[in-house]
């Protein structure tokens, strides 16, 4: 243990603070807690407020209170465990404090006529009001000092007291004047100063801060600029090197546009400008495409690869699931193919001779544009020249996964696109190595989906109107989040539901579709459902992106209440794709919880993508609904992007102040928040 006459530092070790020995080093830094500045920034969760002292006869029971009072009494208790009853009074009643265990030190200081200080909270004992190991000092020592501010209670791990965080955050707040405030010069007088908002955090003489406290908030905008500073400078250093230069004459797209039997969108004509331009520029695109389920990315994906192509470069495409590629793989086919394009498609399932004439044909080039799931990124994977990565989806994806398939180009564009939006403002911080761009509306044709909320106890009435759908010539998803009945979560599984419609409708042709049929089976289920072979396609939600059958007009989501509202929305987006009136029934188990009942709630009463993001957002908190470990995503410390939303506003004006006039408070901000995490900033 250091001694306490060992000069301390900011960027000190914790191990420099008294008290702190190899062993809770260890625990610290378990919690991303490794210098004594990080013991600045772990902030209170909560506050007692011990600083007026109750008189012992006003006392009630349950009550937290602190007392000072004189020991009249102290009684030594035998039995199956021994214990001590003290006897405090202070003139206006009497209190008994109990306790289990005394060491001989401490029993050398409860002695009668002692005066005791101490805090805890009331119960009713079998002689009157008592406390049980109150927190306590002697108050007859020269020592003694009564709490003159709120008491904070800190997050904490195993092993680590609330008495040793306050020893150790009033060793760190000797030093907080020394903390370089970065923003002082950038914010107006409404803001503390940052040491003068720590010290009063840690040790408030007032009011209980709330994280709606200038002192909070201000905490809460270092932290937030910190984090998108990370993602930016990593973006500002990718944009060191060279990319192509993709400047396409337009042919191959003017052709493709004569063939497709539908006008693009005004919305899709804006986004493939903006994609345009920037492959048009040696910087590298980083570009983020949101659009609604339906909004036709994928036409923009294609609009991007064949601008790409027409200048003899290469293009990945890369989806989450082997249904989905399969999928993609199919339109491009489908879309390019006349072009006299060559499309390719690499994925786990596919066998070894296919493997290797895939890779074969990537290595010399006679393959334009492939598609597939992770596979794109194995390291026998080489392209004779990559120009472009679209990766659909981009949220189902690690960093690393992304940063892999980066590397199989020079510095190739990058465009990611997603069905999840993310409201604009969260997107800049999350995403600020990202340009954004957004399809923000859907195809002329497309009927609204009636979305309908129904206990799985009115099945009967479900099957009648299924008949009558049938009879209309429509077909029917059903979908179901296991594959095998589980005991523990007694869902209904695909396998049981397939069984119950095959016997319930023994007339109609049904399949089941899941994540474990082999590739060439689910490519055989899907196309004779696309094909209107297979009449309802029972299915986990493998099929919650990508599928397209115009003619499916139902949509049946069973234990809907169990799913996420994004997941919701992406199933419902595979029915009113063509003319029929469609609708999805969300088929829940009662009760409801209360989030549940929430969910389902915003499924009924909203269609738009972007507001059920937001709600969302809401409901589950931007670690969860981003993904944390998929993104890179850290968990904060003091702020959180729903209920600081307000702040996110700030932080391009400030990013962009600082990089400008003092690049080297950057680094020290991204190192002050991030710390040992700062792989976090690398996101290709």
């Amino acid at each position: 243990m250091p001694a306490s006459s060992a000069p301390l530092y900011l960027q000190s070790s914790v191990s420099a603070l008294r008290g702190v020995g190899p062993a809770l080093v260890q625990r610290l830094q378990r919690m991303d807690i490794w210098r004594v500045q990080d013991v600045l920034f772990h902030l209170p969760s909560r506050y007692q407020d011990r600083r007026h002292l109750l008189p012992i006869g006003t006392l009630l029971p349950e009550q937290e209170a602190a007392v000072l009072g004189e020991i009249t009494q102290v009684e030594h208790l035998r039995g199956r465990r021994d214990q001590w009853l003290v006897t405090l009074s202070d003139g206006t009643g009497q209190l008994y404090i109990r306790l289990f265990h005394m060491l001989a030190p401490m029993r050398a200081q409860w002695q009668e006529g002692r005066r005791l200080w101490c805090f805890g909270e009331t119960r009713a004992g079998y002689q009157g009001l008592e406390m049980v190991h109150p927190e306590w000092q002697m108050a007859d020592q020269p020592q003694f000092e009564a709490p003159t501010h709120l008491t904070p209670f800190y997050p904490s791990t195993q092993g680590i007291t609330q008495a040793q965080w306050r020893r150790w955050v009033a060793q760190a707040l000797t030093l907080v004047d020394q903390l370089p405030d970065y923003l002082a010069k950038y914010l107006g007088p409404a803001w503390p100063p940052l040491g003068e908002g720590l010290r009063l955090l840690h040790e408030s003489a007032e009011e209980v801060p709330t994280p709606a406290h200038p002192a909070w908030q201000r905490l809460a905008l270092e932290e937030l600029l910190a984090n998108h500073l990370a993602i930016r400078s990593a973006r500002t250093a990718g944009d060191e090197t060279g990319a192509p230069v993709i400047k396409a004459s337009g042919s191959l797209w003017t052709a493709f546009l004569k063939q497709l039997p539908f006008a693009l969108t005004a919305a899709q004509q804006r986004v493939i400008a903006e994609i345009n331009q920037n492959m048009a520029q040696a910087r590298p695109m980083r570009r983020l495409l949101q659009g609604d389920v339906g909004s036709g990315k994928t036409l923009v994906a294609a609009a991007a690869a064949l601008t790409a192509v027409e200048q003899n470069y290469q293009v990945a495409l890369m989806a989450p699931t082997e249904i989905l590629a399969e999928q993609l793989y199919d339109r491009f086919v489908e879309w390019l193919t006349p072009l006299g394009i060559q499309v390719g498609f690499l994925v786990g399932g596919l066998g070894q001779k296919a493997r290797r004439e895939v890779l074969e044909n990537l290595h010399n080039q006679r393959i334009q544009i492939v598609v597939g799931t992770q596979a794109l990124f194995q390291d026998e994977v080489k392209f004779a020249g990559l120009g472009l990565v679209i990766i659909d989806e981009q949220h189902r994806f690690g960093v690393d996964q992304r940063r892999q398939l980066l590397e199989k180009g020079t510095i190739p564009h990058l465009l990611v696109m997603t069905a999840t939006p993310i409201p604009r403002t969260l997107a800049m911080t999350v995403h600020a190595d990202l340009d954004l761009s957004i399809i923000d509306a859907l195809p002329p044709g497309r009927s609204p989906v009636e979305t309908l909320v129904v206990a799985d106890t009115r099945r009967a009435e479900l099957m009648t109107r299924m008949q009558h759908r049938l009879a209309e010539g429509d077909q029917i998803y059903w979908v179901c989040p296991l594959i095998e009945e589980s005991e523990i979560l007694a869902l209904q599984a695909a396998e049981t539901s397939y069984a119950d419609l095959q016997a319930a409708l023994p007339e109609v042709p049904i399949a089941l579709v899941h994540g474990r049929l082999p590739a060439a089976e689910k490519a055989r289920v899907m196309a004779d459902f696309k094909a209107g072979k297979t009449r309802i396609l029972v299915a986990t939600t493998v099929i919650e992106v990508g599928v397209d059958v115009p003619n499916a007009s139902l949509m049946v989501i069973e234990h809907a209440e169990r799913m996420g509202l994004a997941q919701l929305h992406q199933l419902r987006g595979r029915v009113g794709r063509g003319q029929r009136q469609s609708s999805c029934i969300l088929l829940y188990h009662p009760p409801l919880g209360g989030k549940a009942r929430a969910r389902l709630q915003v499924m009924r009463d909203s269609r738009d993508g972007f507001v059920i993001a937001r709600k969302d957002l809401e409901l589950r908190g931007p670690g969860e609904y981003l993904g944390t470990r998929q993104t890179g995503l850290l968990q904060m410390r003091v702020a959180d992007m729903m209920r600081d939303e307000a702040l996110l506003a700030e932080l391009p004006r400030l990013a962009t102040q600082l990089l400008h006039e003092n690049p080297e408070a950057v680094q020290a901000l991204i190192q002050r928040w991030l710390g040992n995490r700062l792989d976090y900033s690398q996101v290709g």
